[in-house]
């Protein structure tokens, strides 16, 4: 059977903030994608909007797979107190 590999405090925090992660990276993702003036600049922003965004999405679902990850460590943390013998 596999144990936890980080605490039940850490793996919390790391899920907030990972939550946090996903929510700001896809808005400023979507914000990139409809070339918002105040990220480009201007209005007639001729760069590349859309392969930012792009990059914004993709660092979400790095964020979202630490979301997994971390929750998954909650659910093994409270399933095996810390300390505990199992024979």
């Amino acid at each position: 059977m596999s144990r936890p590999m980080v605490g039940s405090g850490l793996a919390g925090c790391c899920t907030v903030l990972s939550i946090m992660g996903v929510i700001f990276l896809a808005a400023i993702g979507a914000a990139f994608e409809h070339n918002v003036e105040v990220l480009t600049g201007s209005i007639k922003f001729e760069g590349d909007g859309p392969t930012v965004a792009k990059n914004c999405y993709a660092a979400a679902v790095v964020y979202a797979c630490f979301v997994g990850f971390c929750g998954c460590q909650i659910g093994m943390n409270r399933r095996y107190a810390r300390g505990a013998v199992r024979i």
